[in-house]
């Protein structure tokens, strides 16, 4: 695995997943990436073998040299790209023996890739945009994200919301503009005096717009209504709080939180936008709004919030949702099968 990944995100836990789940199925997986980042310092944690690669912009031909070093002394049957950079360093590093796949996971970036190389797409979204950037369709291949089972399919959502248990709405995601904070911060202005709830937002909450979000909720006076947690470890304790996942993002490939909602049992709301609709079954697992509106948000929390049984049964369906596209073992099965693709490819040219 290549990846730069400094700060934690989607991307970062979506490598760390992976790699476990593919060493989990008998695979020998290693890691080439900055390894005073949160991506190195997870992949370490993880006890998989690791060579530190600075990775200085997208033209550090040391690193560059290094990684192929390593891949050969590994004797390393795939280099996989992650995301624009470490699909880069990959791409620099091949050998005629070594194979690349390269996975994107925005759907507004394509400047690193190539046309020659197997290209595994978050979604289906990003698929197509790779398409309408001329990419041939027969190298690009959708690998839904897959996360563990977080064992919550038998606790759904509690029921009974009212004065004394606020309804509890949970964001997790990198606290950056794309991700919708302030439109979600509207949204809970707007239905103040409506309906009990508190938002949590969870996420590294060291960033400039983190410190925005902070400053909104003063200035829209919600001060006993929002909680910002920062990161966290214990996803199951995450979701034990919480009874419905938002995502009103501006962007999205896929969004790994709505996927982990299901794999817990909890309905989502999420803009429809990018991959969301793939997550997101629209009226049985949750709810779709138009992005960039708070008055429409607000309207699906407030219809799920004074809906017990039909965010129960929602969130019964989002497991099923989950089980049927998003598990570990399918995104495995699929990512094995891009890899022999692409050693069969290497060894028919010799």
């Amino acid at each position: 695995m290549v990846g730069h990944g400094v700060n934690l995100g989607g991307i970062e836990r979506h490598v760390v997943a992976l790699s476990a789940a593919l060493r989990g199925a008998g695979h020998q997986v290693a890691f080439a990436g900055p390894l005073d980042g949160w991506l190195g310092r997870a992949m370490a944690a993880e006890g998989l073998e690791c060579q530190h690669l600075p990775m200085r912009g997208m033209y550090d031909y040391r690193s560059a040299w290094k990684l192929r070093r390593f891949a050969r002394t590994w004797r390393a049957d795939i280099l996989h790209g992650h995301a624009m950079r470490g699909t880069r360093y990959a791409l620099m590093a091949k050998t005629a023996r070594m194979p690349v796949v390269a996975t994107a996971h925005s759907t507004n970036a394509s400047s690193r890739l190539r046309h020659d190389h197997p290209i595994i797409t978050v979604s289906d979204a990003v698929r197509e945009f790779l398409i309408g950037k001329g990419f041939p369709a027969e190298h690009i291949v959708s690998v839904y994200l897959g996360v563990g089972d977080l064992g919550l399919a038998a606790a759904p959502s509690p029921a009974g919301i009212g004065a004394d248990r606020p309804l509890t709405l949970g964001m997790l995601s990198r606290l950056e503009p794309v991700k919708g904070h302030d439109i979600a911060l509207e949204a809970v202005h707007l239905l103040q005096n409506d309906l009990p709830l508190r938002l949590v937002i969870i996420g590294p909450d060291n960033t400039d717009w983190a410190r925005q979000m902070k400053a909104k909720t003063i200035e829209l006076g919600l001060q006993d209504r929002v909680e910002f947690k920062g990161e966290a470890s214990d996803l199951r304790g995450v979701f034990d709080g919480i009874d419905l996942m938002l995502a009103p993002s501006r962007r999205e490939a896929l969004s790994l939180s709505l996927i982990e909602a299901g794999a817990a049992g909890r309905p989502s709301i999420g803009a429809r936008i990018g991959g969301i609709p793939e997550v997101i079954e629209d009226g049985r697992s949750g709810l779709l709004v138009p992005p960039e509106d708070p008055p429409a948000l607000a309207e699906a929390i407030q219809r799920l919030g004074r809906d017990d049984a039909l965010r129960q049964r929602m969130g019964q369906a989002a497991r099923e949702v989950y089980e049927a596209r998003f598990t570990e073992e399918v995104m495995v099965r699929r990512t094995e099968a891009i890899y022999e693709q692409a050693i069969r490819n290497r060894q028919a040219r010799g």
